[in-house]
């Protein structure tokens, strides 16, 4: 199952795309706001150390957004939550076609085990040098402000080997946060959600008061699925619901599921 973080980035100007434009006073600069937001997992806690946040504009090259170093525990963001990681920076209006977000090697990943919760250092993958270039699609212009918002999948950015673990981040944009689907779970401490059609599928777990929200869904009809689980370990209990529609700019509320 896998686990999907989300950073939200925001730019002045038609920028990285997705949210609302807005006016700015600015009218021959951009500004740039980097956020990450959602995410539930089934770790007790990632946490990772982002230090440079760089945008490549066309036919000109990186720009750094922001360079000062943030500590994130991932396992947080939730359900809307969010952090800045950078805000009104600002940027030269043009298309920028790339993000490039550089990690330290102060990482951490926190599980629950049979003797209780362990926390065990992250060492980089052998594929991943300390930087992820995220492919987006942004054009800055002056005076408005424009929004991108990634995807940072938890569950194939982790892999175990050799008795440890490595992080190898996996990050994508999100089109269109705006659209998805949210709800509750009761009757259950841990439980990993499921939404699926014959083109998309995505996944998430509930946080600890059963809420969970799934972003960036395309709009159309889906099947929810919620599989109960308990120390870690898949239980028996689970519940199907079908026929979820999904509406372009809503956030579809399922209500409060029993199981």
């Amino acid at each position: 199952m896998k686990r999907i973080l989300v950073f939200t980035l925001m730019i002045v100007c038609a920028g990285f795309t997705i949210q609302s434009c807005k006016k700015d006073n600015k009218v021959s600069q951009g500004q740039m706001e980097v956020r990450m937001t959602d995410s539930p997992g089934d770790f007790v806690a990632l946490n990772v150390e982002i230090v440079k946040i760089e945008a490549y504009l066309q036919n000109s090259g990186w720009v750094t957004i922001n360079e000062s170093s943030h500590e994130i525990n991932i396992m947080t963001l939730t359900n809307g939550a969010e952090v800045t990681l950078a805000s009104a920076t600002t940027v030269q209006p043009g298309t920028y076609t790339k993000l490039k977000l550089t990690f330290s090697g102060e990482n951490s990943l926190t599980f629950n085990g049979s003797n209780g919760s362990n926390t065990v250092n992250l060492s980089f993958g052998s594929s991943f040098q300390g930087q992820v270039e995220v492919p987006i699609h942004c054009t800055v212009s002056s005076g408005v402000t424009a929004s991108i918002l990634l995807d940072f999948n938890v569950g194939s950015s982790i892999a175990q080997a050799g008795g440890g673990y490595t992080l190898n981040p996996v990050i994508a944009e999100i089109v269109d946060p705006s659209t998805g689907v949210q709800g509750q779970v009761s009757g259950a401490s841990q439980a990993a959600i499921t939404l699926s059609n014959a083109s998309y599928n995505a996944s998430t777990f509930i946080n600890s008061n059963g809420y969970f929200m799934i972003k960036g869904v395309p709009d159309g009809t889906y099947t929810l699925n919620i599989e109960a689980k308990a120390q870690g370990e898949v239980v028996t209990s689970q519940e199907s619901i079908q026929n979820v529609t999904v509406t372009k700019g809503q956030i579809k509320n399922v209500g409060s599921i029993q199981i």
